[in-house]
């Protein structure tokens, strides 16, 4: 069975994919901006010496994950913002675009995890490659499905 399709670059879709790949990486960076928030006000409200430090400490763990992302998408965007032609068969799947072309076998993926209008094809903890599956019909979804179960990349709860 192959399976081919054609996506176009959507750079929301991708924000979606990285913020996904770093949610674990970036979550003790949203834990400490309320916990420093907190502290600070407390400081503030005792006359502590160090509340400033706390609320600016608040201040750059909620910017991190924001910046973190930003950079994520705009280095990813050179290979993402141009249309991909995607071919999944038995070898394995096939990426081509203008700028570059490749193939990942079967045996190299950890997983395969399904998001809103894409898949994202694991290869480990990090790495991820997004495949935006928004324009695909319900039939052509589900045959595409039914292949990354078949592979054992795709729970049946998905």
């Amino acid at each position: 069975m192959i399976i081919s399709f054609e996506t176009q670059p959507d750079r929301q879709r991708l924000t979606a994919a990285v913020r996904r790949v770093y949610r674990w990486a970036l979550l003790p960076y949203w834990f400490c901006v309320p916990v420093l928030g907190l502290l600070a006000g407390l400081l503030l409200f005792t006359g502590g010496r160090w509340a400033w430090a706390c609320l600016a400490g608040a201040v750059v763990c909620a910017v991190v994950p924001w910046l973190v992302v930003r950079l994520g998408v705009r280095a990813s965007w050179k290979l993402h913002g141009i249309p991909m032609t995607w071919t999944f068969s038995e070898d394995g799947i096939h990426s081509a675009n203008a700028l570059t072309e490749g193939t990942i076998r079967w045996e190299a993926l950890k997983d395969v995890v399904q998001i809103p209008d894409q898949i994202l094809l694991r290869i480990n903890w990090q790495q991820v490659i997004p495949v935006s599956i928004a324009g695909l019909t319900a039939t052509q979804r589900d045959e595409l499905f039914d292949l990354l179960r078949g592979r054992g990349l795709l729970s049946s709860a998905d």
